[in-house]
């Protein structure tokens, strides 16, 4: 997973932006985030049009850098604040009927 960093500022993160929410700077590097922390979570039983997985696990992840992203949250062995994840790419929904590809998190051995 690609994070943004602001080349003027330095403030990252997890999502591509036309413009630093710290400075409006338009010039981003990217790198690479690798590991991090999932901070908090929820769980949706009633899941909206198009995604399969019920549950639907959705939770904020603190990267090691300080970088935070939102995501889905798949192959855990206990649901908790605390534990290590990683992201990883796959499908996560349908949309028309084809397949919408993104990040995700797991937890990490």
């Amino acid at each position: 997973m690609n994070g943004y960093r602001c080349k003027a500022c330095g403030k990252t993160y997890a999502y591509k932006r036309l413009r630093c929410a710290r400075c409006g700077g338009s010039d981003f590097e990217e790198y690479e985030l690798t590991g991090g922390t999932l901070i908090t979570y929820t769980v949706l039983w009633a899941t909206p049009k198009g995604i399969e997985r019920s549950p639907l696990v959705l939770g904020i992840v603190k990267f090691d850098d300080g970088t935070m992203a939102l995501g889905q949250i798949r192959e855990y062995r206990e649901l908790k604040a605390g534990i290590k994840v990683r992201p990883e790419q796959g499908i996560l929904r349908e949309s028309g009927g084809q397949p919408l590809y993104g990040y995700y998190f797991v937890e990490t051995a």
